[in-house]
């Protein structure tokens, strides 16, 4: 008994099962977690180590150096970078995507621990550290009201940020903006000449007196107490009166000297009040503090993002009513907005589809039967999607639009054949299970063809990259719900036509509108089938001219390749611009400060339409030694394209209003964020490598400053990591009339660090937050270069020496931060490709700039990478892909018609489809991408089905022996609306995406468009070429047996 028989004879089971899957599915589907991409696990690693007062040379040299030595063996890498700086070395390591981290975090760690005996003892133990997309916040929420920034600062450290990071998928809640609180001690120079003091005793003796320890146990009768030292400060008067010193006075000849207490309040003011600011943030305009929320690593952003909205709620009304939590800007928001977008483009194919099989079927039944094919074969792969863990994004809905017109392509197969015995006067029972009967294998084959299409990239995913990561979903998404079609054309359409919803026989007469529609769609149908078959006996009779024309057509189509121009990736559409600006290293943050605030003020002016704006200045950076005090973001916030008013900006016009800005600040790096959710870097990068420092630092300025001048017509946002020398007062010793001083480096360096910094001296506690106690310099005493002769040093026998006794000082810069690349030295400079520029020819561009007017030098090498090296990495990768999946069709095919020249003729219609691709690509306007070569995977895999349909009917009707030219025509005549309607399901359930895109998933439009162009174009190619194809590989091999005949009778 067969699966179908079966499922005739069981039709409420059959039922059952297919609602409580349908019932799983809708429940899954509320489950599923929804994200712009599929989760990915990134193949990088870091090496962190630091080394304290080392300059770059020396931490490159010393440092670095033996680590990348160490590490360069390490199993799977692909690419390692460093960046040397004062004081750090951090080691950048990329590996293949197919690389096992846990292994390669163990083995980073093994060959470490081979190099340790060689680096310098004042070196820190390396840090590995793995790279994670959850490093880069999700939200920001801005805290206002008629406060001070630092009141602000205080509520969101005591309320905010523990609430939010309480939050299930919060990670961290980072606090930008406002001043930290802090118990400031500031010690005038004069008065610890006076009392013989210096900052670091000061703080030692305020150190001990604020500890807490535990005594030990005793035990007093049955009873164990443990003993505590309660030594800690309980009030800002228990450190004023902290005795930092003791002082002999004069006394009478016979008396002993009488011994006085320091205190601290007589030598330094002590106040609460806080901290230097690092850190500024302002909300359209006003100043605030900004938390920048993280979620937690493998947790979703968007469930992160609403429970942290859901939780403001609450956290508001434990502030004051004047204080207010207001949402700066959310890149969840257009996650979300980019789902429904492609979830209403499936809706809205998956309904165009059911209209085309109306129009084909014109019978109500038949159209629910087949059109129910698409809804539970989508809501049966939810299901499976859930349990497969495959989120809900862009990739997989994709995969679910695209699979739409092909859903349908079975159900209509089988309830065609049912159809037929219908007509043939079978009862219901029987036309059911013997059309379906029939038609299992030819289903399966075609169905069984589709998925082979994507096996290859499934199988050899590691091989693609970051590609396959990404679109492993959508090849799975496709696969289950072909699969899930084929159950549903065996199982659930036999049972539907034979008991729920039964087929009847169409009458040759009747009267009404009904009845007159059909006839007249009949008509038309039989006119289309006439015309359609003398336009291929037509083309068989000039098949020599037809076959070269498409032949020209299609080298014609390769050269237009290079005129339609590559991009890497659709930049996916988001609803915040955020402009970066990097001032002169050095550069005081009040500075950076009026910067921004005045381009901020300029930008509110110029663009329409802006629901937030925010700007924060300084802040540090893990990756540098030095603070951030000349670096800031200004970010706006967009309304969302259905809150957005007709002038108002999006994006694109936004950044194309505000890049004119760029140029206009002079000695300022400006640049615009990279998008979060964009998988490309979104340009080139120019990598000069040479061993010498200062020819490698020379030739990049160089190379930065003609890409500047001569290439804006190519390129925008230039920008390299050239740095230049932080300005700094280098302290020169003499060695000499030190020794006879008493006084050592070590002491005289961290002496001076605690009178121009300040020093930590302790902790306070006050109402359960921990305040740091400060001690320092007055700042009158350190506001000039001269100030610093006049600095004193305390030696072993405490005499005060002033520092201009044995030092003097030099203005300098300080050394830059040396960057490497496979071990050898590097200068990046980077820009973005004017928008609409093929990457290709601003590459040429570039290339042909550098080779005038940098000089050849054997030592220098310049070469590129980015976007347009990606790109080609990544076609080349989906091209053998696209060659294994067209071999594993061949198998397929070839084993279904028992032959190897039939397959090849199904096969042609590949490459000319591509014709139709370029076609459409030029219409469109669109720029070919990486996305577009998965869109050509997917045509390959519906394009040879409606083929292998032509072939294997004109096979049949030649079994049946009609003469080849006879048998062409008729098999044409035959399938022409099958083919038909099965191409149109497909190409107009694409229709929404490919034309009609939203803005958010602009980025999936070229698999749609590619799929629409090649799907088009194929189709006409399989109704007209393939029958003339046939022909003329079928009568070579009829002339063949006649020969073979011949010479067998003659012999």
């Amino acid at each position: 008994m067969t699966l179908s028989e079966y499922s005739v004879n069981k039709p409420v089971t059959v039922l059952l099962v297919f609602i409580a899957l349908i019932g799983l599915g809708i429940y899954c589907t509320t489950q599923l977690p929804v994200d712009m991409y599929p989760d990915m696990k990134l193949p990088y690693m870091l090496v962190y180590t630091e080394y304290k007062n080392a300059g770059p040379e020396e931490v490159e040299q010393s440092l670095t150096r033996i680590l990348e030595n160490g590490l360069s063996g390490a199993t799977g890498l692909k690419r390692m970078r460093s960046q040397s700086s004062t004081g750090l070395s951090v080691i950048f390591m990329e590996f293949n995507f197919n690389t096992n981290l846990d292994a390669a975090v163990a083995e980073i760690r093994d060959k470490i621990d081979l190099v340790r005996s060689y680096l310098p003892t004042g070196a820190s133990s390396p840090t590995t550290i793995r790279a994670d997309p959850s490093l880069m916040p999700i939200m920001a929420l801005a805290l206002q009201g008629n406060r001070t920034p630092e009141e602000l600062r205080r509520y969101a450290n005591d309320i905010v940020q523990p609430r939010l990071e309480q939050i299930d998928g919060v990670a961290s809640a980072r606090i930008v903006g406002g001043r930290e609180k802090s118990i400031n001690v500031d010690i005038p120079r004069d008065r610890l000449e006076a009392y013989g003091l210096s900052i670091t005793s000061v703080a030692q003796m305020i150190g001990s007196q604020n500890v807490q320890s535990s005594g030990g146990t005793i035990t007093s009768g049955d009873i164990n107490y443990t003993i505590k030292t309660s030594g800690k400060y309980t009030s800002v008067e228990d450190l004023k009166n902290t005795v930092i010193s003791y002082k002999a006075s004069a006394a009478p000849k016979s008396a002993r000297p009488r011994i006085a207490t320091v205190r601290l309040r007589d030598v330094a003011d002590v106040y609460e009040g806080y901290k230097d600011e690092n850190t500024l943030a302002y909300l359209n305009g006003t100043p605030c503090v900004i938390l920048n929320i993280q979620k937690q690593s493998g947790k979703n952003s968007v469930n992160a993002a609403h429970a942290v909205r859901k939780a403001i709620k609450a956290i508001k009304v434990e502030l004051p009513s004047d204080v207010d939590i207001i949402e700066s800007s959310n890149d969840t928001d257009i996650i979300e907005q980019t789902i429904a977008e492609v979830v209403k483009s499936v809706i809205q194919g998956a309904l165009l589809a059911i209209i085309v099989l109306f129009i084909f079927l014109r019978s109500i039944k038949s159209t629910v039967i087949i059109g129910l094919a698409i809804p539970v074969s989508v809501v049966i792969t939810l299901f499976l999607m859930y349990f497969t863990k495959i989120s809900i994004n862009m990739i997989s809905m994709a995969g679910l639009l695209l699979g739409i017109g092909m859903l349908v392509d079975n159900s209509i197969v089988v309830l065609e054949n049912i159809y037929a015995y219908r007509q043939k006067d079978a009862k219901p029972r029987v036309a059911a299970v013997l059309g379906s009967q029939e038609m299992i294998l030819s289903i399966s084959a075609s169905t069984f063809t589709s998925v082979c299409i994507f096996l290859p990239m499934l199988m050899f995913k590691g091989q693609l990259g970051i590609m396959g990561q990404i679109f492993s979903d959508l090849a799975l998404t496709i696969i289950f719900s072909l699969l899930c079609s084929l159950v549903v054309a065996i199982v659930l359409v036999p049972v539907l036509s034979s008991k729920y919803l039964r087929i009847d026989k169409l009458a040759d007469r009747g009267e009404g509108v009904r009845f007159e529609i059909n006839r007249r769609f009949t008509r038309f149908f039989s006119h289309l089938d006439d015309v359609y078959a003398r336009g291929v006996k037509f083309v068989l009779h000039r098949r020599k001219l037809c076959i070269f024309s498409l032949i020209a057509l299609f080298v014609l189509s390769v050269a237009a390749v290079k005129f339609i121009g590559f991009i890497f990736m659709p930049e996916p559409a988001s609803n915040t611009v955020a402009v970066k600006f990097e001032l002169p290293k050095g550069t005081r943050l009040e500075v950076t400060d009026d910067t921004l605030r005045g381009f901020q003020t300029t930008a509110a002016q110029e663009l329409k339409g802006v629901k937030h704006s925010s700007t924060t200045v300084g802040g540090t950076d893990i990756f540098s030694s030095t603070s951030g005090s000349n670096t800031g973001t200004v970010t706006f916030t967009l309304y969302p394209a259905e809150e957005r008013e007709t002038g108002w900006d999006n994006e694109k016009s936004a950044k194309a209003k505000l890049r004119k800005y760029f140029n206009k600040i002079p000695g300022v790096k400006v640049s615009f964020a990279q998008n979060q959710n964009g998988m490309s870097t979104g340009g080139m990068s120019i990598n000069v490598k040479c061993d010498d420092l200062n020819k490698l630092r020379a030739t990049g300025a160089q190379l930065e400053e003609l890409l500047r001048e001569q290439a804006q017509d190519v390129v925008t946002e230039v920008s390299s990591d050239l740095e230049d020398g932080l300005p700094q007062v280098e302290l020169v010793f003499d060695r000499e009339r030190m020794y006879e001083l008493g006084v050592n480096v070590y002491t005289v360096g961290n002496e001076v660090t605690a009178l121009i910094n300040g020093t930590t001296a302790s902790r306070y506690t006050d109402n359960g937050d921990d305040i740091d106690v400060i001690v320092r310099l007055s700042k009158k005493d350190k506001a000039k270069l001269a100030d610093l002769d006049l600095l004193s040093i305390v030696n072993a026998s405490g005499e005060r020496i002033p520092l201009s006794n044995f030092a003097h000082y030099e203005e300098t810069t300080s050394p830059v931060t040396i960057l490497r690349e496979n071990q050898a030295r590097v200068v990046h400079i980077t820009a973005k490709p004017v928008a609409g520029l093929s990457l290709d020819k601003v590459q040429d561009t570039i290339q042909k700039l550098i080779n005038e007017n940098i000089p050849k030098d054997e030592n220098m090498r310049i070469g590129f990478s980015g976007d347009y090296e990606d790109m080609m990495e990544a076609v080349r990768n989906f091209g053998l892909i696209i060659m294994m999946a067209s071999i594993l069709v061949f198998i397929v095919m070839a084993s279904q018609f028992e032959s190897f020249m039939d397959p090849f003729i199904v096969l042609f219609t590949i490459p000319l489809s591509f014709i139709g691709v370029i076609a459409i690509y030029a219409i469109n306007g669109s720029r070919l991408s990486v996305v577009t070569v998965m869109g050509v995977l997917v045509l390959v895999g519906t394009i040879v089905n409606n083929g292998i349909v032509l072939v294997d009917y004109t096979n049949l009707l030649r079994k049946r022996g009609l003469a080849l030219e006879e048998a062409c025509i008729e098999a044409a005549r035959n399938r022409l609306r099958p083919i038909l309607m099965s191409t149109l399901t497909t190409v107009i359930s694409l229709m929404p995406m490919a034309f009609f895109p939203g803005e958010g998933s602009a980025s999936m439009q070229p698999i749609s468009l590619t799929v629409f162009g090649g799907m088009t174009f194929g189709s006409l190619m399989t109704l007209f070429v393939m029958p003339t194809v046939y022909y003329i590989v079928n009568s070579r091999r009829q002339r063949k047996l006649e020969r073979k005949l011949l010479r067998a009778r003659e012999a």
